[in-house]
């Protein structure tokens, strides 16, 4: 199972990668960031409430145990920061000229808040593994590890590198990034290795179809993000969908 399911991720994500990832990864734009900080902080907000539901859900400890420490990232303190994931959101906003109540004023696309209610309904259904699947099996995407490993050199887009080259960005400024390629890494090889554990026989193929669902999604949603990074690059303003 878990080479199935590196694969699904590796042909269904990284060989074709959304626009918008391919530009991060590559020579990111400031239009491609502040869209990037405009709708992520939204999920960044979110990603607690619906963790929270397949917490509830799930009866085995060391998946809650994974989720609490996942948790403490992402809301508390990230263990290689003195800050949490939507703080280092937000500094990352304004090395790219966004204020923080721009940020959270900013709507939310419509291609994201159906991606939204989507992992909503999912994660608060009563199958916790399918709920982790698409939720949690969205850090999968982050592993920078996985897509080498299949012969596939594409990056995810988190690293830190491409930022600093591209828009000469410092590092206090890209630390939402260097901190996440890190913990992704790592959470998309465990989230790997707990769906694989978890998955009972004769389930694959419909835990897999939920992991290409929330891929699926992502994917129109960082479309829609792609659109709005290039109005915002083309001078039509960094506001508004």
């Amino acid at each position: 199972m878990t080479e199935r399911i590196e694969r699904r991720v590796v042909d269904r994500w990284f060989r074709h990668p959304p626009s918008l990832i391919a530009a991060m990864a590559g020579e990111p734009s400031v239009g491609a960031v502040r869209a990037f900080v405009l709708q992520w902080t939204k999920f960044s907000r979110l990603f607690p409430r619906w963790v929270g539901a397949i917490i509830a859900n799930c009866p085995e400890f060391g998946v809650i145990a994974y989720e609490v420490e996942n948790l403490m990232s992402e809301v508390v303190r990230d263990p290689s920061s003195e800050d949490n994931h939507y703080e280092l959101l937000i500094r990352l906003g304004a090395g790219v000229g966004l204020t923080r109540e721009e940020i959270e004023r900013h709507p939310v696309l419509p291609e994201a808040h159906t991606a939204f209610e989507w992992l909503w309904t999912m994660a608060r259904q009563p199958d916790w593994l399918l709920g982790f699947t698409a939720v949690n099996g969205l850090e999968i995407l982050g592993d920078r590890n996985l897509p080498a490993r299949y012969g596939v050199h594409q990056g995810t887009g988190i690293a830190a590198a491409p930022y600093a080259s591209s828009l000469a960005l410092d590092d206090e400024t890209l630390e939402f990034f260097t901190v996440s390629d890190e913990a992704d890494a790592g959470h998309g090889h465990e989230t790997v290795d707990i769906i694989a554990r978890y998955c009972p026989a004769g389930r694959e193929d419909a835990v897999l179809a939920v992991l290409d669902e929330a891929m699926a999604r992502l994917r129109i949603m960082m479309d829609g993000m792609w659109e709005l990074a290039r109005r915002i690059d083309h001078g039509t303003g960094k506001e508004g969908p």
